[in-house]
């Protein structure tokens, strides 16, 4: 990113009390960002595509395809689990549908508005998000009887 995009970026933070570009690039790698028409469209954007990761993974492990990967990831999971599980997913998919609704009549003031909310929410979803990351890799470190696993893929 060009320092004239930084500075365009900066001043708009500024003027809509965003938190800090560092804070945002750091959360939300907001330095990648190519198009500079529209910068708080843009980092709107980018927090929904980083959304947008775990939902998919999220709905991967809730709603189970017969593939290996789900298989072994979702028997690392409690049916207590797989409901906060739920809870989590929830959280993310009304921020991904709250960016939805955003663009479709969208200026600064609803885009502002977005960010600051789910930067906020952000801190706290992370602390949520952690533990399930751990216990899908986890799954994958454990030792497990391929053949039952494949018994369901077929």
């Amino acid at each position: 990113m060009e320092s004239k995009d930084k500075n365009k970026y900066e001043e708009l933070i500024k003027k809509h009390k965003l938190p800090s570009f560092k804070e945002l690039d750091n959360e939300f790698e907001i330095s990648t960002i190519d198009k500079h028409e529209f910068p708080l469209r843009e980092i709107r954007r980018k927090i929904t595509e980083k959304i947008d990761l775990y939902v998919a993974l999220f709905e991967s492990v809730l709603q189970v395809e017969p593939t290996i990967k789900t298989l072994n990831e979702v028997g690392a999971f409690s049916e207590n689990e797989k409901e906060n599980l739920y809870k989590i997913f929830r959280k993310l998919m009304v921020i991904d549908r709250s960016s939805i609704e955003t663009s479709i009549d969208e200026d600064d003031e609803k885009t502002s508005k977005f960010i600051k909310t789910v930067f906020d929410q952000w801190k706290d979803m992370k602390k949520e998000l952690l533990p399930v990351i751990k216990k899908l890799k986890e799954s994958w470190i454990e030792e497990k009887d391929i053949k039952e696993i494949l018994r369901y893929v077929g």
